[in-house]
């Protein structure tokens, strides 16, 4: 295996997670709707929560939806998403307790051993993506253990969140969604965003930004992924991509 070899970036999308690996990533202050792993290959990097106070790092937690600046070194690193409605997300959430630390640098052998997993995935060209869900399974072990306690939806959230999701190549109305749950607008915008923590039209641009990124994985231009996930054109999904990763998708994806 050439670990000399040029290899810009790698990215691997699945229901509800994301694994992405690139080189010196550098980002604004953002939120996304997943909580983060950030993992380096060798060189500490820098993390903010304000995007002036930052505190030196080698693996890092960040809970979802919490504002963060990320700053890397001349390394690569290791970029884990899981959706916050998952139930791995809330895991980790509660066992990690990341609703008080909201960022939590994370130190051990284990993530070291399953570290040295991801880069020789992303050094592998053969690698495919059930070693990549494989691997995820292993750091989720490494840190939780066989515990699988999550929490429950309430059933009308739950139901519009599958609505959602199954929408996305149309336009998406809270009204419709609500009426479709048997709830009135008002009731329905302030339960989805008490039950999911984020309100109901961000949390649509969410899913459709997972929508693009995995079109992006199967071989889509930007601007098809862009169609694929429902954006109205490429520059609502470039800016919708930049306030959530803190970097445009041109510079983060470089093709």
């Amino acid at each position: 295996m050439d670990l000399e070899k040029s290899v810009p970036f790698k990215l691997f999308v699945s229901d509800g997670m994301a694994i992405y690996i690139g080189q010196r990533v550098q980002t604004k202050l953002h939120t996304h709707h997943a909580i983060e792993i950030a993992i380096a290959f060798d060189k500490p990097f820098l993390i903010s929560r304000n995007g002036t106070e930052f505190k030196e790092s080698v693996c890092t937690f960040i809970n979802a939806d919490l504002a963060h600046q990320f700053n890397g070194q001349d390394d690569h690193h290791i970029f884990i998403y899981f959706d916050a409605e998952s139930a791995v997300a809330q895991l980790l959430e509660t066992s990690l307790n990341l609703d008080v630390f909201g960022i939590l640098d994370y130190t051990g052998i284990s993530i070291n051993g399953v570290k040295n997993l991801f880069i020789d995935w992303f050094y592998d060209d053969s690698a495919n993506d059930k070693a990549a869900s494989n691997l995820i399974q292993l750091l989720l072990e490494s840190i939780l253990g066989t515990s699988q306690r999550h929490n429950i939806l309430e059933p009308r959230i739950a139901d519009a969140i599958e609505l959602v999701r199954s929408a996305l190549y149309s336009e998406i109305r809270l009204e419709a969604i609500a009426a479709k749950v048997f709830l009135s607008e008002g009731r329905f915008a302030h339960l989805f965003k008490e039950q999911i923590g984020i309100p109901f039209r961000r949390y649509v641009l969410w899913c459709r930004l997972q929508a693009a990124l995995k079109a992006i994985v199967q071989g889509r231009t930007l601007t098809q992924a862009a169609y694929e996930g429902g954006f109205a054109d490429i520059s609502h999904f470039s800016r919708t991509f930049t306030e959530m990763f803190g970097a445009s998708p041109s510079v983060v994806l470089k093709q």
